[in-house]
């Protein structure tokens, strides 16, 4: 039991092959040292993220440890996407103050983007991948959560789900705000959209429910089996 315990450090692994990929992929001519520091503190941040996860986790055999090493990666991919902190940007540019809300980047009318997306007058194939790239987002955090022992209760995974979806859009609310400040910033360039908080939510749903699926078919077995050859 002790060497599995230790084990569960081997999935750190997983971010020092994020860091060489990001590293390899987003300092192109040398070391830029704006560059290196967006890329060291983004990675503190899931790092130290990644290692609380990784505390609470259970690992009892491989299966587990290979879905750890993936959850870690699929960490830091998920932060680069929803809350990459573009430290260059705010030394570079100049900063003029009046600081606002562009309102055209939010939108609080539940479906208006899902409908506009699929079924709109321009439906394109990136509006597509954008609306199904949101219902998988959290996907894999609902089922790791569960199946890493992180979390062990249904409800509290959904709350999670839930409280993490709207963290993101209020994450890029704030950037919005705190860059609108810059000259040229155009009040940002995320979007905050209702629809997103919807999406990812259904999307860890479908997570805790594959769970479920995936403990009923598999796991059922096993005890099964267990408690039969225990009889014999």
């Amino acid at each position: 039991m002790i060497n599995i315990k230790l084990n569960k450090c081997y999935c750190l692994l997983g971010a020092l092959f994020y860091f060489i990929y990001a590293y390899r992929t987003y300092i192109y001519e040398g070391v830029q040292l704006l560059d290196l520091l967006n890329l060291v503190v983004n990675f503190g941040i899931v790092l130290l993220i990644s290692i609380w996860l990784i505390s609470k986790s259970e690992v009892k055999n491989v299966l587990n440890l290979v879905i750890l090493f993936v959850f870690v990666i699929y960490l830091f991919v998920l932060h680069s996407f929803v809350a990459y902190i573009d430290i260059s940007y705010y030394i570079t540019q100049e900063y003029v103050g009046n600081l606002y809300v562009n309102i055209e980047r939010i939108n609080f009318i539940p479906f208006k983007t899902i409908y506009s997306n699929l079924f709109g007058k321009v439906v394109a194939p990136v509006t597509i991948i954008q609306t199904v790239g949101n219902l998988f987002l959290l996907l894999p955090l609902a089922f790791a959560l569960l199946f890493l022992q992180i979390i062990n209760n249904k409800y509290k995974a959904v709350i999670v789900i839930f409280l993490t979806t709207v963290f993101i859009e209020m994450y890029q609310l704030l950037d919005n705000l705190i860059t609108s400040g810059f000259k040229y910033s155009g009040g940002g360039q995320r979007a905050i959209d209702i629809d997103d908080v919807l999406l990812n939510t259904i999307g860890g749903l479908v997570g805790i429910a594959l769970y479920f699926i995936y403990k009923k078919l598999f796991l059922g077995k096993a005890l099964d089996k267990k408690n039969f050859t225990t009889q014999i």
